[in-house]
């Protein structure tokens, strides 16, 4: 679907409090608890305790086919619990993969692993869990801003047509929500990845 993902963090009990955070290209190097990492290419990066170690190089197999135009250049982090992160930074946003184990209480937007896809929805996660994370769980310095941006207006108003029409009355019936996910679903109801796109956006600076 259409790319949102600017900088994701990793953090909790698991990794003894530490912060993990990366970014796409614009957002500067990673960083562990604040100080920058992986800061050449290739490279890599050890946790303390032996907890797991952190590469920065050219392999992975790529979320979105249709970045095969550009250099790739993948984070990989190799975490306790059997959890590991696949990250592709891009100019301007990210795509990752993160595989893991089961865990007690487990909820989010990859599902609550309850081995019934039909409840892992985006709209079944709201309801469970609401739509923004709670201040006292985020992980960023601050929530950011959801409503549309200039760009983002610049390129539904590409979306035109039969090809709007049928993207609107998708979204009314997916998605009685409200505004903020409607933009997400309406997004990815018209464009979707498509490989042109990526150039476009690229070019918008989305």
């Amino acid at each position: 679907g259409f790319a949102a993902t600017r900088k994701v963090v990793v953090g909790g009990p698991f990794i003894n409090g530490h912060k993990i955070v990366v970014g796409a290209f614009e957002e500067g190097a990673p960083t562990f608890d604040g100080h920058p990492i992986l800061t050449s290419f290739p490279s890599s990066f050890q946790l303390p305790g032996g907890m797991g170690r952190i590469t920065y190089d050219s392999n992975g197999r790529l979320v979105d086919g249709a970045t095969h135009i550009w250099e790739k250049k993948v984070v990989r982090m190799d975490l306790p619990l059997g959890v590991t992160m696949e990250i592709f930074r891009w100019s301007n946003y990210l795509d990752f993969r993160l595989t893991m184990t089961a865990q007690p209480g487990q909820d989010g937007c990859c599902g609550n692993f309850n081995n019934d896809a039909a409840d892992d929805g985006t709209w079944h996660m709201m309801q469970r869990m609401g739509g923004r994370v709670s201040p006292g769980e985020n992980l960023f310095n601050h929530h950011m801003h959801l409503g549309w941006t200039s760009h983002e207006e610049a390129l539904m108003r590409m979306c035109e047509g039969t090809r709007a029409a049928e993207a609107d009355a998708f979204c009314a019936r997916s998605n009685p929500a409200g505004s903020v996910p409607f933009k997400w679903c309406k997004l990815d109801a018209c464009f979707g990845s498509n490989e042109h796109l990526l150039r476009m956006t690229k070019n918008l600076g989305i």
